[in-house]
């Protein structure tokens, strides 16, 4: 090599120096999800309007955060939903602990309580979030002993997914051809009963089999309509022997028996059913959304150009809905110096005001600003079911194990609705065994916090 080629060389070599030390600079912190794994088709991607459902949004959101920062890089750990919390939990014990984790809104108090997760009420002013923006059933799902221990990264809630097709053969359509909602369980029960009458079809696809929080949800949303609780006195006793309870119980029993809602349907047999037009109502998340849209847009199917979505209607005195989260949370022990803290709130400020780039997955932003926005109520059917974040609640934030409590109440409505067990021995009996259950965890929570 001649001197001159040499001194090239080297002038070239000492150009990229500095941007060699600074990628080895990158502040790196791990970000634990669920969400499925997509990077075969959208690991390069870094548009978010190019990427679609829940895996290749945050896939490309990810993306696009670490393609913009020169000092923080996110590594990803993609967790199977099921056994999700059961590894947090021993990622937990093994002090492998991810910077930024995904949670539910109804598991955040049980992560609280046991001292877990970061407050961050310092650290939205240190990044400029201004919890006020919050939408309020946002708020409240955030929200420990008054203090935010997360950031709301969405609301999803119960929808009535409606075939319009079917629902005007049976004259049930409004002049314009909109679904004519019942606005009493009465006209519920009328309608339905109409809507076979006319199609022999049941009004209802209802999930039956393996989907215990869908019989739950639904009566979380019944009991909340009617102006009750299912925990009316404190977070450890619950209540299924109020009017309120037997009532919405009653209601869906009814449905099943009179052949008014399907039978034998899991969650995927469900959907499938849905689509393939054997029902006229399917009680499923605003995470359908998009895919059911997308299917209405399919010439030759049943759905095409007839499908809506709505809340579950006001049947009782009030508007109400079952409704969740998911929530970023910053686990305690998941950042070991300032830098990597700051990088964590970096990437928990870029995600929300991403809000409105995951908002087209069906999941409702829980800034009011952008639900308020052009950009959303532009997207399908938000503008109808953007109420929601208002009204839509789950169990009381105080209440724990709230996936346990939601699985074996969903058992015991089977048991009930399905498989025709007495109502009120069965909910008795459940009453004591979840009472039972909660008592002890409040114990054992107690003396596992109380000072040494």
């Amino acid at each position: 090599m001649s001197a001159r080629w040499f001194r090239r060389w080297l002038l070239a070599l000492l150009a990229l120096l500095p941007l060699w030390a600074a990628a080895q600079q990158r502040t790196e912190i791990t970000f634990a999800r669920f969400f499925g794994a997509c990077d075969a088709e959208f690991g390069a991607v870094t548009d978010p309007t190019a990427a679609t459902g829940e895996c290749g949004i945050i896939t490309v959101l990810t993306n696009r955060f670490n393609a913009t920062q020169q000092s923080v890089l996110v590594r990803t750990q993609i967790i199977e939903h099921r056994p999700y919390y059961n590894q947090i939990g021993g990622r937990i014990i093994n002090r492998d602990v991810p910077a930024v984790a995904i949670l539910h809104g109804s598991t955040l108090n049980d992560f609280v309580k046991r001292g877990l997760v970061e407050p961050l009420d310092s650290g939205f002013q240190e990044i400029g979030i201004n919890a006020a923006d919050f939408t309020p059933q946002a708020q409240r799902a955030v929200t420990v002993g008054g203090r935010p221990y997360a950031l709301p990264f969405d609301t999803h809630s119960w929808l009535w997914h409606i075939n319009l097709n079917l629902l005007r053969s049976a004259g049930l359509a409004t002049a314009a051809g909109q679904p004519v909602l019942p606005r009493s369980e009465a006209e519920l029960l009328d309608q339905a009963r109409r809507f076979k009458a006319a199609t022999g079809k049941p009004y209802f696809i209802m999930l039956t089999v393996n989907d215990a929080p869908a019989f739950a949800r639904t009566l979380m949303t019944l009991v909340q309509q009617q102006g009750a609780s299912l925990f009316p006195q404190r977070p450890t006793q619950i209540d299924l022997r109020s009017p309120a309870a037997e009532r919405a119980v009653t209601l869906m029993a009814t449905l099943y028996r009179e052949g008014l809602a399907s039978h034998g349907h899991d969650y995927g047999a469900g959907i499938q059913a849905f689509v393939g037009g054997q029902g006229a109502v399917m009680i499923n998340g605003t995470w359908l959304l998009g895919d059911l849209d997308r299917e209405a847009h399919q010439p030759g199917r049943p759905l095409h150009q007839g499908y809506t979505a709505v809340p579950f209607p006001q049947l009782y005195q009030q508007p109400g809905a079952w409704a969740d989260n998911h929530l970023l949370v910053m686990l305690k022990g998941g950042t070991h110096n300032p830098a990597e803290r700051r990088a964590a709130l970096q990437f928990l400020k870029f995600l929300y005001d991403e809000g409105g780039a995951w908002a087209r997955t069906g999941q409702l932003p829980t800034r009011q600003s952008v639900i308020q926005g052009a950009a959303f109520r532009a997207l399908p059917f938000r503008p109808q079911v953007a109420p929601l974040a208002d009204f839509g609640a789950a169990l009381p934030q105080e209440v724990a194990r709230q996936s346990r409590v939601t699985t074996m109440l969903g058992d015991a409505l089977t048991a009930v609705v399905v498989h025709e067990a007495p109502m009120k021995t069965t909910l008795e009996r459940e009453q004591r065994s979840i009472n039972r259950m909660l008592e002890r965890d409040a114990q054992f929570t107690h003396a596992d916090t109380a000072p040494h």
